[in-house]
């Protein structure tokens, strides 16, 4: 009746799907299916499942009632109907939810108490589990996430959560500061800092049969120049550049309302062909090719791992709070500085929201900036 395939993602992770076929006389044919990270889950699930299938045979009607659903529970089955809609991002954050005490209860029953259990115990953080205390604005993430899932379940599911209280238990979290949104952040990478990380990614690279296998002296460029997130830099289709129109099409950009199939092409200025021409040395494609990775990729390279590879960077180099992502800041803000309007940013950025360029047209022009010129003798040089 159960059956497991495994699948490689792009990200190069091995996820499981387990899947339920049955064919009784007198019902109609029934098919079932959830993914999971791991063998042992899958198969704990499709014992659990048929168990119940076998005690309640009207789940083969579709007539299943959802009794004492846990937010775990719930959560599988979200992710199962409306996952593939969503990001790495979401995805990872109910999957990080599951594992923590809030998941237990039965989502009928989740109270204003229970969340503000759940926001105490992510403040002070949990040694168990290798989770540090995480920020107020993280914590409301977290939240909607979780609201997410419960109107999901209100309206698709047709069982009686009490949403209202769920939102005035927020508001009062807000209103106490226990959550608060997002601030913005302004930290953009010094001269020297620039040159220290390209310096210090360069001779990595260049050690001979040690060396990296991630070019980052070039994706940091890249990352600049291109204004890209993190997550899209490895998603770079090399079919979908066009270096005739200097566009590139990037596939399920990130978006509030859900990146599935949110498409996009941004303008491909001068200095990032020029990383996209070094990127495409033989060479450097050879060597990242070995971590097998697909070849149609640009950057064919795990997302998880350019991140990894920039903090532990900025810790050896002793470069305070500085981010990945404000890279792409670093990017808009050059565009700023050379006198692009908004449009013209938006080109290359992707921004849905002027609002949120608003920041940088105002900026003053800083001195001494690396120039592309700069930067390719800086690599060449190392």
């Amino acid at each position: 009746m159960g059956s497991i395939t495994a699948r490689k993602g792009a990200d190069g992770s091995i996820n499981f799907r387990a899947a339920i076929r049955i064919k009784r006389k007198g019902f109609p044919a029934y098919s079932e299916s959830r993914t999971f990270h791991s063998k042992k889950l899958a198969v704990n699930w499709i014992n659990k499942r048929e168990v119940e299938i076998q005690e309640n045979p009207d789940i083969l009607l579709g007539k299943e009632k959802l009794i004492d659903l846990t937010l775990s529970d719930a959560i599988d089955k979200y992710l199962d109907e409306v996952g593939s809609e969503y990001g790495r991002t979401k995805r990872y954050s109910l999957l990080l939810i599951k594992k923590l005490p809030i998941s237990r209860n039965i989502i009928t029953k989740i109270k204003s108490v229970h969340l503000a259990e759940h926001v105490a115990l992510r403040k002070g953080g949990i040694p168990n589990l290798d989770l540090e205390p995480i920020a107020t604005s993280t914590q409301q993430h977290e939240l909607l996430h979780i609201r997410g899932v419960l109107a999901h379940a209100a309206v698709m599911w047709e069982m009686d959560i009490d949403l209202n209280g769920f939102d005035k238990a927020t508001a009062q979290l807000r209103k106490t500061r226990q959550i608060s949104s997002s601030q913005k952040r302004d930290r953009l990478p010094s001269r020297a800092e620039l040159i220290a990380l390209t310096k210090h990614f360069a001779e990595r690279w260049n050690l001979n049969k040690y060396g990296s296998k991630y070019p980052m002296h070039l994706v940091m460029w890249f990352a600049i120049f291109s204004c890209r997130r993190e997550a899209e830099l490895t998603r770079l289709s090399l079919r979908d550049y066009d270096p005739h129109h200097s566009t590139w099409k990037v596939h399920d950009l990130k978006n509030p309302n859900g990146s599935k199939g949110n498409h996009k092409t941004f303008e491909v200025i001068d200095p990032c062909k020029e990383m996209i021409q070094r990127l495409m040395y033989p060479d450097v494609r050879e060597r990242m090719l070995k971590l097998g990775y697909d070849e149609n990729l640009l950057l064919p390279l795990n997302p998880k791992s350019l991140g990894k590879e920039f903090r532990e960077a900025c810790r050896m180099l002793g470069i305070d709070d500085l981010r990945f992502h404000d890279l792409r800041h670093e990017g808009c803000t050059r565009l700023a500085e050379e006198s692009f309007t908004i449009p013209e940013i938006q080109k290359v950025s992707l921004h849905d929201s002027w609002s949120s360029l608003q920041r940088y047209v105002s900026i003053k022009a800083r001195r001494n900036i690396l120039q592309v010129k700069e930067v390719l003798r800086l690599i060449d040089e190392t």
